[in-house]
């Protein structure tokens, strides 16, 4: 399930990591923001809340008592909640260190009592606690929504206690539409400079595939520009010189063998010019004809070197039209071809190599089984280009071994004819260079089919 909805190209992997990298730390950012404001804001309230409390008992100790009512109303606050009772408020759970704290800044005699409860942790005890505070102090819907730091009471020297509430805002939702829109304009901001810099670096990579498909085609492509970073720029300078080593290595190999079958032409003809010397007989025809058949080999080999040597330009081209003009001319010399092809289907090619070897396979086809069948068919990744016979076919052992150069059946030993077993060779390494791949197989109904892939 995850791999189905992982972008497939490396753009979409890294800005999707990136993407829930941001929200991630974003809301770790947050929950620790919130923990310190949250610290902070308490130690302050409270702090605040002390030094108030501090003031009312010292102003309460030193005024009439007809003040009283009035200091508490000019002491309370939004944060403050005061009031005096005849009654403590015995706080579920006591705070030892404000009591000292509170009784040595008013220096209180250990007579006076002073209790005081500090924060508590639990939602439930305090909204519990606070209810039950609220209703003491008169007062249980003013303050709800606020979050209790301290409480207790402080008796007086009057024997009336002073009921407190020390309180502090409490704090919103952490994930608010600010947030949101903060994260979307980050986000934002973050991927549009991932995407220009992926783009970047992945544009020679790109280029780099292209030519790499290009080059299995067998076209004649530029060295790439060496650009990008250092890995990408690596790559490209290993496959600039592994192209030029391929070039090399095809052109050296081409030309010796043109000069091979060059050469041997001289001492062929040195010895078919001997033999016309020997006495009439079985052997004088034996030897002239081995000679004629090792010059048709020569022949198709420096045919076949000064092709290789002269690279065709690849151009487009629509192949439907391409199998319909070579069946009509097949049927127009009264050869029994049937098209199977449809449509328009256009293909970067080489259109007269792809010719030459549709020619070869529908030859083949018309020669062994005396009629043919060509068709197209349209893949997703591919197309298929099959040339069909009804005739005995090719043992299952052969099927390969027909593709080696010199390579003949039994069937095809016809000297007279000019075959020297290199058509399905050069047929095969044609359809290579166009990076597709030339088979053969044996079909259930009886007959043989070549199958063309070509790459789309």
């Amino acid at each position: 399930m995850v791999r189905r909805l992982m972008p497939r190209s490396l753009t979409g992997q890294i800005i999707l990591v990136a993407l829930c990298g941001l929200v991630l730390i974003q809301l770790l950012s947050l929950q620790i923001y919130r923990s310190d404001r949250e610290e902070a804001l308490g130690f302050v309230n409270s702090r605040n809340a002390m030094q108030r409390i501090t003031s009312v008992v010292r102003l309460i100790s030193l005024s009439p008592q007809p003040l009283y009512d009035e200091i508490i109303r000019a002491s309370r606050s939004e944060t403050l909640l005061l009031r005096l009772s005849p009654e403590p408020l015995v706080p579920d759970t006591r705070s030892p260190e404000y009591e000292e704290k509170l009784r040595r800044i008013l220096h209180y005699p250990s007579q006076l009592n002073i209790e005081i409860s500090a924060e508590l942790k639990e939602a439930t005890q305090r909204n519990k606690a606070w209810r039950h505070h609220a209703r003491m102090m008169g007062d249980a819907n003013k303050l709800l929504p606020m979050d209790m730091r301290l409480y207790g009471s402080i008796e007086l020297h009057n024997g009336q206690w002073l009921h407190f509430s020390s309180l502090v805002d409490s704090e919103g939702s952490g994930w608010s539409m600010r947030s949101t829109i903060n994260l979307l304009l980050v986000a934002s901001l973050v991927i549009g400079l991932m995407i220009w810099l992926l783009r970047r670096a992945l544009r020679p990579l790109k280029q780099l595939a292209t030519n790499a498909e290009r080059l299995g085609r067998g076209e004649d492509i530029e060295p790439l520009e060496e650009s990008g970073p250092g890995e990408v720029r690596g790559s490209i300078v290993a496959f600039n010189r592994m192209q030029t080593r391929l070039n090399r290595f095809v052109q050296d190999r081409t030309r010796m063998l043109a000069a091979i079958s060059h050469d041997l032409r001289t001492p062929i003809t040195s010895l078919r010019l001997r033999s016309e010397f020997l006495p009439d007989g079985e052997d004088k025809d034996r030897i002239q004809q081995t000679l004629q058949q090792i010059e048709q080999m020569l022949s198709a080999t420096l045919s076949f070197a000064r092709e290789e040597g002269t690279q065709e330009p690849t151009r487009e081209l629509d192949l439907v039209s391409l199998i319909e003009s070579l069946c009509d001319d097949y049927s127009d010399m009264g050869e029994q071809v049937l098209c199977l092809a449809s449509g328009r289907e256009v293909y970067p090619c080489r259109p007269a190599s792809l010719r030459r070897v549709l020619q070869n396979l529908i030859s083949n086809a018309i020669k062994y089984a005396g009629s043919a069948e060509v068709s197209l068919e349209r893949e997703d990744q591919q197309l298929v280009i099959r040339v069909c016979d009804n005739g005995p076919g090719i043992d299952s052992t052969q099927l390969e071994e027909v593709f080696k150069p010199f390579v003949r059946l039994d069937e095809a030993r016809n000297t007279e004819s000019g075959s020297v077993g290199l058509g399905l060779s050069i047929a095969r390494t044609l359809i290579h260079q166009h990076g597709g791949e030339l088979t053969l197989h044996n079909r259930p109904q009886g007959g043989l089919e070549a199958r063309i892939i070509l790459p789309r």
